[in-house]
């Protein structure tokens, strides 16, 4: 029995992913589905690398990039999700052309997948994120897409940056600004950091900056349940919080919207949403 299983990711509409073990055959699909199933083959594949390493193809379509997750002491960071995938894939669907030749900010960049994969649409892209270990991990996994990021003509460089620090979130405005998009994805779920991350927000956009933030339904749900088992309203929710911090200073709305996907690492499906912010 392999530590970590083999899955295959399967396109399975536009906007939805279907997840499969690669050691047994999917499940039987309704009429007239089979054949959307199998259309887009060669995205998002799952492989086993080692007991603690994972490697994960990008659903980039115009081009080939695949990161490796890292290891369990690297924290959540360490692990490719959903909304990073998503955001991926409406990038490409939605600003192909725009990406071209653009600067691009990424904020907690974790593996680095959705930056590189920008930066091969022929973007300028600085990945940040606080955690050093997290960007080693990143560098390699530039360096083992290099050859993807040069053909499309883009780039990949690496910063620490810690919206609590001002003073690493000042550098990054002033020196390597302005910025045409600022990307992040699945970065919500602590609401302790919303105050930095709508600072760090503020510095580094300019009135022509497009920020686009990927993040799941369950920064929205009712049904999720605090530490004493009772359920958290919606105006507690890491969402509804966020969007309280933004309201004075920019403009938002959710540009896209992903259905649930299957269940992964012991959650429930979440769908994603696309939320583009733009200042006042």
């Amino acid at each position: 029995i392999f530590p970590h299983a083999m899955w295959r990711w399967s396109r399975v509409s536009r906007h939805g992913w279907r997840r499969f073990s690669a050691t047994t055959s999917p499940a039987p699909h309704a009429a007239g589905t089979a054949s959307q199933t199998n259309s887009f083959s060669r995205n998002s594949v799952r492989t086993t690398i080692s007991a603690d390493s994972t490697r994960i193809i990008s659903p980039l379509r115009s081009s080939s990039v695949s990161v490796n997750e890292g290891v369990p002491n690297m924290g959540v960071g360490r692990s490719v999700w959903e909304s990073g995938l998503r955001l991926i894939s409406y990038l490409e669907e939605e600003h192909l052309e725009s990406l071209q030749g653009a600067k691009v900010l990424e904020l907690g960049t974790g593996t680095g997948i959705v930056g590189i994969s920008v930066a091969s649409m022929g973007a300028d892209v600085l990945v940040t994120d606080r955690e050093e270990k997290l960007l080693d991990l990143v560098e390699k996994n530039v360096a083992s897409n290099q050859e993807s990021i040069e053909t499309g003509g883009g780039k990949v460089s690496t910063k620490i940056m810690d919206w609590a620090n001002r003073s690493t979130t000042s550098q990054v405005a002033l020196t390597c600004g302005p910025f045409d998009y600022i990307i992040a994805s699945d970065i919500l779920y602590s609401s302790s950091s919303h105050v930095h991350l709508v600072e760090t927000l503020w510095q580094c956009t300019s009135i022509d900056t497009k920020v686009l933030i990927a993040y799941p339904s369950r920064d929205l749900e009712w049904e999720v349940r605090g530490k004493d088992g009772d359920p958290v309203p919606p105006d507690k929710r890491c969402h509804h919080k966020f969007m309280g911090y933004t309201e004075e200073r920019f403009k938002t709305e959710v540009v896209n919207y992903y259905p649930p996907t299957e269940p992964r690492r012991g959650n429930k499906g979440y769908s994603v949403y696309i939320m583009q912010m733009l200042l006042k």
